[in-house]
């Protein structure tokens, strides 16, 4: 992989030793946070119970593969923040960052509010993909519940995990009932 030159022409030697002005520290800050998510993920993962049969390793694994392409990332934005290579960044736009939170902030109500996984990541789905410009709010909440629908019936029927329940989620259930 190349990275273009950012550092116009200077030699190594030339550079000002400052890290302000020789990196990105944003970009440094996400690395942080990836080699933060990649340890908490390795370490919760070492509190997994180990299940092995006949294989060499079972799925305990997992969190360790995702921790490491996390160090991975970590270790290429590094990489990026010290050579400067990130495109520029846009000014932040708050309206969509709220219509975002609003849709956590939602998805966590509704499920509390006992509506269901449906209707609750439906309403998830419409609020975010409203927050990066999708119009209108009606469609995407429509088209968030069809899409969390056959999600819901993936997961409940296909694999037998347990979603919270709501009135949608009971009518889906009796569809499927023998």
């Amino acid at each position: 992989m190349t990275f273009p030159d950012t550092n116009n022409g200077e030699t190594g030697a030339s550079r000002s030793p400052d890290l302000r002005k020789s990196a990105d520290l944003g970009g440094l800050a996400i690395a942080a946070g990836l080699f933060l998510f990649a340890g908490l993920i390795a370490w919760d993962g070492s509190t997994y119970p180990i299940r092995r049969s006949y294989a060499q390793f079972g799925p305990e694994i997992v969190p360790y593969i995702v921790a490491a392409g996390l160090a991975v990332f970590g270790v290429a934005t590094i990489v990026m923040a010290l050579r400067k290579s990130f495109p520029e960044r846009e000014p932040l736009n708050w309206q969509a960052v709220g219509w975002v939170v609003s849709a956590v902030v939602a998805e966590i109500a509704l499920i509390y509010a006992g509506a269901g996984f449906i209707i609750a990541s439906g309403a998830l789905f419409g609020l975010a993909a409203r927050g990066l410009g999708r119009t209108p709010l009606w469609l995407t909440f429509l088209v968030g519940v069809c899409v969390t629908t056959l999600l819901y019936v993936l997961f409940r029927h296909g694999l037998g995990l347990s979603l919270p329940n709501g009135p949608l989620e009971q009518a889906v259930n009796s569809l499927f009932r023998r």
